[in-house]
């Protein structure tokens, strides 16, 4: 919890008001998934003890949407994730601190925006990855934007924006049809590395030219070896792989 008033308000002050106020059994109303957190002491204990679980992301899921504006709107339940979300900010904050010497405040604020506009219809799961690796994504765009003529400046999904190539190379044991841009975004913002994606799509882009010792161009370009290259791709693909399941679930 953010412990300093200063950042999104006392802390004490709104678990003590949210219970005073029986705020938990009446969103439970509309809210199911918190039916058996009636007070605030409760709603630690399940986060606190199953911080990596299923029913973590559902206690998550039900307050955000109390909280977005195609939800309930409600500015109690924006306050309570902010607060929930606190490791997240701190984490995020600290490996950006660089650009900015009010990180904090920027990332809360982007946090906050994230949560009102979550489209929880669309993806009701992974919802703490979701929202972290959005407004990271935001906050880069923010205070790194690209520049047309210096384009590897801020963090990129793709080289050319072309991810169609990318169903030849991930082979997924399932053959659904798959949105792959959607997907990769998806992956993204679930976790897996922007810049191994990035390499991927090169790679494949690359390959696609059918020239010659594509691959070590490619690392070349990259600054790194064509075995470190090679790893990574395995990485990535392994990911990817592992992702998809996920995701052909969410969007279902």
């Amino acid at each position: 919890m953010f412990y300093d008033p200063t950042i999104v308000g006392s802390w004490p002050a709104l678990a003590a008001r949210l219970d005073a106020d029986a705020v938990l059994p009446r969103w439970a109303e509309t809210e199911p998934d918190l039916a058996e957190l009636t007070t605030v002491a409760q709603l630690l204990a399940v986060w606190s003890r199953d911080a990596e679980s299923d029913r973590t992301d559902v206690v998550l899921a039900a307050l955000v949407r109390l909280a977005a504006v195609d939800g309930g709107r409600d500015d109690d339940a924006l306050l309570l994730i902010l607060h929930l979300l606190s490791g997240l900010v701190w984490t995020m904050a600290a490996q950006l601190r660089d650009l900015s010497p009010d990180i904090v405040a920027v990332v809360v604020g982007e946090l906050a925006c994230q949560v009102r506009r979550y489209p929880w219809q669309r993806r009701p799961r992974a919802v703490a990855a979701n929202l972290g690796a959005e407004t990271r994504r935001m906050v880069l765009h923010e205070l790194r934007p690209r520049s047309r003529r210096h384009p590897e400046w801020g963090e990129l999904l793709t080289v050319d924006g072309d991810v169609t190539r990318l169903v030849r190379a991930t082979a997924y044991d399932k053959r659904e049809d798959l949105d792959v841009a959607d997907l990769l975004q998806w992956a993204v913002r679930s976790g897996v590395d922007a810049g191994d994606v990035a390499l991927l799509v090169a790679t494949e882009c690359a390959r696609a030219l059918r020239e010659r010792d594509v691959d070590q161009r490619v690392a070349a370009a990259h600054g790194i070896t064509t075995r470190t290259l090679y790893r990574r791709r395995h990485r990535t693909l392994t990911a990817l792989r592992d992702v998809a399941t996920q995701y052909l679930g969410a969007v279902a």
